[in-house]
């Protein structure tokens, strides 16, 4: 009887060991749920760069400083239209022209810009582009998304980028494999193209200010799309500064005042008052005439020295 209730022990024992779940298998769930966790690219920073946007045409929007703007060679008038592909020129004077995104560009004279090749193609000159519109010469191009720069090409044949606002990023041509450098407000990317350096350099607020001063932004019918951001980011660099611009609105606010009725009727009264006081300084007394009608006049010089000439 022992030995029976002993064999009927160990069997039930057995049963228990064959149906617990065995380790590995209650693991695997856990596992397979981390290798299949998708990888989380939208958190990865998307590139500076962009695809630039395809630029077909350009409208000539004001002409200063002269009439010597040309497209294809043509005498150009405002309203006329560089399809992709042409050359717009200057000589002495300056333009605007405005893009099919709306993005506009300004050239100082002397200058030539081909539109459409990677976007604008500067080949001689400088030009301030805003908006959407990448620009290159033969040696780098650039990559915007909605900037303010200006893009240089000096007596040497360098070229210069300057930022006022947003981030551009460029390359250059001769490189095998590009390396991308991102110039940023405030910063100046000069590129040697005897020497094949970049030198990266940062704006200081003189030269922001002359920048800011210049006829690419000063002097057209109408202002840059983006100069409330421009003088943002001026503040944000040299917060102590006060840029030109609101200078000079603040000398056309105090011609202005000079222009108020008020005012100028309490400057005509002070005007007025000095002529008056003018007209009131006294005439020389009696006794100062007589006097001035007792005084001997001189001989004239030659007389006098011809009369005191010894006689031969």
């Amino acid at each position: 009887m022992k030995k029976i209730l002993l064999l009927i022990f160990i069997s039930l024992i057995a049963s228990c060991s064959n149906s617990d779940p065995s380790p590995s298998s209650s693991q695997s769930p856990s596992s397979s749920q981390t290798i299949t966790t998708p990888t989380p690219t939208a958190s990865i920073t998307p590139s500076t760069t962009q695809t630039n946007v395809d630029i077909q045409s350009a409208k000539v929007i004001e002409i200063l400083d002269g009439e010597q703007v040309f497209i294809r060679d043509r005498k150009a008038a405002v309203n006329d239209i560089a399809k992709a592909q042409e050359q717009v020129r200057t000589g002495e004077a300056r333009a605007e022209i405005e893009f099919n995104n709306n993005a506009i560009a300004r050239l100082s004279n002397n200058s030539l810009l081909t539109v459409g090749k990677c976007g604008a193609q500067l080949q001689k000159g400088s030009v301030l582009i805003n908006g959407a519109v990448s620009a290159c010469t033969s040696s780098i191009n650039t990559a915007v998304r909605g900037t303010t720069y200006l893009l240089e090409i000096d007596a040497e044949g360098n070229d210069r980028i300057q930022v006022l606002e947003g981030e551009v990023a460029v390359t250059r041509n001769d490189e095998a494999k590009p390396q991308i450098q991102i110039v940023k407000s405030g910063e100046r990317l000069r590129n040697f193209r005897k020497d094949k350096k970049v030198v990266l350099q940062k704006i200081s607020q003189s030269e922001y200010e002359t920048l800011l001063d210049s006829p690419l932004v000063q002097g057209y019918r109408r202002d840059l799309p983006s100069l409330g951001k421009v003088k943002a980011k001026f503040q944000v660099l040299f917060p102590n500064a006060k840029p030109v611009l609101e200078r000079r609105n603040d000398l056309k606010n105090d011609l202005k005042k000079l222009e108020r009725p008020e005012i100028k009727e309490k400057l005509e009264q002070k005007g007025k008052g000095e002529r008056k006081d003018d007209d009131k300084k006294p005439e020389p007394r009696e006794q100062d005439k007589k006097d001035m009608d007792r005084v001997e006049l001189r001989e004239p010089i030659k007389d006098v020295f011809q009369k005191n000439l010894p006689r031969k």
